[in-house]
């Protein structure tokens, strides 16, 4: 396959993002000029991006936090001593609040302290002029815990959390024998991502393309209390069809529902009269699929079925027994692409899916896995032992089943630049061979590849 190379503006990127470099030929390559050439393979940039989530204001609020538990008040003892903790070490002594062999988790490196010294050290590590603001206590004989939230004396927003374990010693009244904060992370899904925000990472990243995924799913939860969930899921569906329409040159949508919902094979048909919808998402443990339930496998291969019969991919945050998913549902859509999301969530599930392949399963025909997520985020959790893993179960699957995906492009997730960097281009894969995975274009998008705008 033919090498792709990303757009001018890719290119500084990888070359650090400096200002003036050497002058670039048609290609993207710096032309001769005594600059120093760009690695064949940091020239490998991605096609398509096979895993973009699109969140809706609607959607976003279902994850929004709940609002802030209300103060309670403490016996007094309990409030003196929350009182003049927040004063240790300005005007209170740290003995007169602490046990002697009281213990402290350290908000900078999450560690547990103790002894005098190191408390002392870990209380100088939090900022100052705090007040303890309880929220929660239980009280039994001479112990209590207490827990809150810090904020900024006088009022404000609250910072972090914390919880008390105390302890009455005799002669000395209430002392804390165990002492416990963490910062308070700002909201992970906000603000609500957009077409622009997804069409925004893609060009950071060189990437001309990609499926954006309704997540109409989240409204058919059952574990979440949520009414009139058919709308909902409807307007979700709509809103990213909608979303994906600024850009029809580039994007394609997938609608999202709840497979085991009532109203689940009619909402992939009334997406498959939308022109622009090439598929649907689902997402097995979001929706508590049980595959040890006959009745949740009989729903799924209705959905899987219906599917099939209009046309649409399916693209599956799988989790579960996978010889029964392939014995037993794959086969109701052996004409459209299935696509299993985060390469399977293990790599020990992707093995068995490799295994179906090579014994050319019935519905194995079309099956294609997206790099989303494959690996730990944390690049210290991406320990090379892991990354040939990868690389050897990628072989087994066939280099040509897999798709490039990075899922919602939101602070909490690496950008589509970063992950393909950090991850692919890092993997024990040839040149040719990571080529090979840029290249992919699933047949959902083949249209689009070849300049036939969505719908």
């Amino acid at each position: 396959m033919g090498r792709r190379v990303g757009a001018l503006a890719a290119l500084a990127l990888l070359l650090g993002g400096c200002a003036g470099g050497a002058p670039q030929g048609s290609d993207g390559r710096p032309e001769a000029s005594g600059a120093l050439p760009v690695p064949a393979r940091q020239r490998i940039v991605p096609l398509v991006d096979a895993h973009q989530h699109l969140m809706s204001p609607t959607a976003m609020a279902i994850l929004t936090p709940p609002p802030p538990l209300p103060p309670v008040a403490l016996p007094a003892e309990l409030d003196r001593l929350l009182k003049d903790r927040a004063q240790v070490p300005e005007t209170v002594p740290q003995d007169a609040v602490f046990t002697g062999d009281a213990v402290m988790r350290d908000v900078e490196e999450g560690r547990w302290w103790t002894g005098a010294a190191r408390l002392r050290e870990a209380i100088r590590n939090l900022p100052p002029g705090l007040e303890f603001v309880p929220k929660r206590y239980t009280l039994d004989g001479a112990t209590a815990t207490v827990l809150g939230n810090l904020r900024p004396a006088g009022g404000g927003e609250e910072t972090h959390n914390f919880q008390l374990v105390l302890r009455r010693e005799r002669g000395k009244g209430w002392r804390i024998a165990s002492e416990m904060v963490a910062p308070i992370n700002p909201p992970v899904y906000a603000p609500a991502v957009t077409a622009e925000r997804v069409v925004e990472v893609l060009d950071d990243a060189g990437i001309r393309y990609a499926a954006l995924l309704s997540v109409g799913y989240w409204f058919g939860q059952p574990a979440r209390e949520i009414e009139d969930r058919h709308r909902k899921t409807r307007e979700e569906n709509d809103w990213t069809v909608a979303e994906a329409a600024k850009f029809p040159d580039r994007l394609v949508p997938f609608c999202g529902v709840n497979p085991l919902a009532d109203y689940a094979s009619a909402e992939v048909e009334r997406c498959a009269a939308m022109p622009s919808v090439r598929g649907m998402k689902i997402h097995v443990r979001n929706s508590r699929v049980d595959l040890a339930d006959p009745a949740h496998v009989q729903g799924l291969r209705r959905f899987f079925r219906a599917a099939n019969d209009h046309g649409l991919a399916v693209v599956v945050h799988f989790r579960g027994d996978v010889e029964r998913f392939v014995a037993e549902v794959l086969p109701e859509a052996p004409d459209v692409v299935v696509q299993i999301a985060h390469m399977g969530n293990s790599w020990a599930v992707a093995r068995q899916f490799a295994d179906a392949i090579a014994a050319e399963r019935p519905g194995t025909r079309n099956l294609y896995f997206d790099w989303t997520q494959a690996l730990p985020i944390d690049p210290a959790e991406r320990t090379p032992e892991k990354m040939a893993e990868a690389a050897e179960v990628m072989r087994r699957i066939g280099l040509g089943r897999i798709l490039y995906g990075t899922d919602l492009a939101v602070r909490a997730n690496p950008s589509p630049r970063d992950w393909w960097r950090q991850t692919v281009l890092t993997l024990p894969l040839t040149d040719e061979e990571i080529g090979d995975i840029a290249d992919n274009v699933p047949p959902y998008l083949a249209d689009l590849a070849k300049g036939r705008p969505a719908g």
